[in-house]
């Protein structure tokens, strides 16, 4: 039984602590308020993000890692590693997606017309940071107990850097003996769990669906349609283990104009998209353009908390007759974009940066 004395536990602690304090350890800028509300997360941090089809959690997730990993909002980052466990989506179109993003240009047009010089040099630098040996991957869905020794066989192997974060898009596509998909869920989450408290430098970043159910509860105006615990797939125990969960819910394309019914005082932020008060005194928020942020849980937060945020997907305008609260809206550094994508024909990039890829086994397809 691994049971030790309690000085020894939290001296380790205590001397944790003063590094902290000292400087000589960083916390782990994120760029997102409803993460960053204490200064930023530390190592050992479990984090899980749910959300229907299109409600964002791969770009959510891409974003959080070059945030994370980007060396002006963390200068620490250059003793950063990511693992990425992409079940999902290929290579090829995360690669695309990415693109797309930079160029401001269509699938069809990335794929069809050779990229100007201009667009080049972008790529360039994606490339470069890409490439920069920080980042790894692993695109083939293996079973809970290889996913776990696999996950430590890389941990033991990065002991000296001063974070590995792990990723996993999603939960879902672990492979399950017996179709038994909720105890290979289970499993894993308990297993991470135990990596996480076994090596002080590792975090972990879980995507994974929301229940149908959520479906049926779109309305107007309501809170029935804000997400919550009973919503996130399969696993409870992935909320029990989880320092942050937080839901993204695309209520636009959802085909909700006014979403939920809050109390404004407490949401100040969202002023930009406050309907006009109902006779209780609560406002609903207008959708076109964003995805809403539903914070569940949050280990280090006081009780009363910020529960909703926005991603701000474009620009937006409220209808004049609406415009009645004058709240100061925060500004964020970096503001993620979300598209409900064409479908992604496969094609090859050989050329895409100047260059000519050789190793064939490299290619998604």
């Amino acid at each position: 039984m691994p049971i030790q004395p309690l000085r020894e536990v939290l001296t380790e602690s205590l001397v944790t602590l003063n590094q902290y304090q000292t400087g000589q350890v960083k916390q782990i800028k994120t760029n997102r308020p409803w993460l960053d509300a204490q200064g930023g997360i530390t190592p050992k941090t479990f984090i899980t993000i749910f959300g229907a089809s299109f409600g964002g959690k791969s770009t959510e997730l891409e974003n959080l890692k070059m945030d994370i990993m980007d060396t002006t909002i963390n200068p620490e980052a250059v003793d950063y590693v990511w693992v990425s466990n992409s079940f999902e989506m290929t290579n090829f179109a995360t690669t695309l997606r990415d693109i797309k993003k930079l160029t401001k240009k269509q699938f069809k047009d990335i794929l069809n017309s050779p990229f100007t010089e201009e667009e080049k040099e972008v790529l360039k630098r994606y490339r470069e940071t890409k490439f920069d040996g920080r980042f790894y991957v692993n695109q083939t869905p293996l079973s809970a107990e290889d996913f776990l020794k696999e996950t430590e066989d890389f941990l033991k192997q990065h002991t000296d850097k001063k974070l590995v974060t792990l990723d996993l898009d999603h939960a879902g596509l672990l492979k399950a003996k017996n179709d038994n998909k909720k105890l290979a869920i289970d499993d894993m989450v308990e297993g991470l769990n135990m990596l996480k408290n076994k090596y002080n430098n590792f975090a972990v970043v879980l995507l994974t669906q929301a229940n149908r159910g959520v479906l049926s509860r779109l309305k107007e105006k309501s809170n029935e349609s804000r997400l919550r615990r009973d919503d996130i797939y399969m696993s409870d125990t992935l909320y029990h283990i989880s320092d942050f969960v937080y839901g993204l819910q695309n209520a636009n394309y959802l085909g909700i104009d006014q979403y939920a019914l809050i109390k404004p005082e407490k949401y100040p932020h969202l002023s930009h998209r406050f309907t006009e008060e109902n006779k209780h005194g609560k406002v609903s928020l207008f959708t076109e353009g964003c995805i809403f942020v539903e914070v569940l849980k949050d280990r280090s937060a006081d009780i009363g908390y910020v529960d909703l945020y926005t991603i701000e997907v474009k620009d937006f305008e409220k209808p004049k007759e609406s415009q009645t609260h004058s709240f100061s809206t925060p500004i964020f550094n970096s503001t993620p974009v979300f598209e409900k994508e064409a479908p992604i024909i496969p094609a090859s990039l050989n050329d895409a940066f100047g260059t000519s890829f050789q190793d064939k086994k490299d290619e998604p397809f």
